[in-house]
């Protein structure tokens, strides 16, 4: 018997979230990487409102072991972050599939200031002076940051946002 072709869209999966450890892994200033929101966990939160069928926990599991390697935290600290992000997530996918984007983007500020939240207590010790200000001010770099790459994403899988969002 012949295997069925991958989907197309399996290749645009593992393709992102490439591309996203790239981006956090990319060598730029200790005061500039806390404004970075972790492209990773954007990415995985797009495809879990994409896709419907599947919960994405593996991919939270991997993604957030390959952030544990790159930042050289305990093993297991951001899979576990980003599984609880997701699993709150899954709990309003649906809804959130209906609103527009800058709306999904409030709901996202709103994920990584909890993200945010369950990371303080280990990294409380390395935030002095400006640095509080830029990891307070990370999740709002989501105004920027999600629509773009919402868009670039929908463009590359050809969807059509909803109509509202045109």
């Amino acid at each position: 018997m012949a295997h069925p072709a991958p989907k197309p869209f399996s290749w645009l999966i593992l393709v992102s979230y490439m591309a996203a450890l790239v981006l956090n892994a990319l060598p730029i200033s200790r005061e500039l990487a806390l404004l970075l929101p972790p492209f990773g966990l954007l990415v995985l939160l797009y495809w879990a409102q994409r896709e419907i069928r599947h919960t994405h926990f593996i991919a939270a599991v991997t993604i957030g072991l390959l952030y544990d390697a790159m930042s050289g935290t305990l093993l297991g600290l951001h899979a576990l972050l980003f599984s609880i992000v997701l699993f709150i997530f899954l709990r309003m996918r649906l809804r959130f599939r209906l609103v527009r984007t800058l709306q999904q983007t409030g709901v996202l500020i709103f994920l990584l200031y909890l993200y945010q939240l369950m990371l303080l207590p280990l990294i409380y010790d390395h935030l002095e002076g400006d640095a509080w200000l830029r990891y307070i001010a990370m999740p709002l770099t989501l105004l920027i940051c999600w629509p773009i790459l919402k868009y670039t994403l929908d463009w590359l899988s050809h969807t059509r946002p909803i109509a509202h969002d045109e």
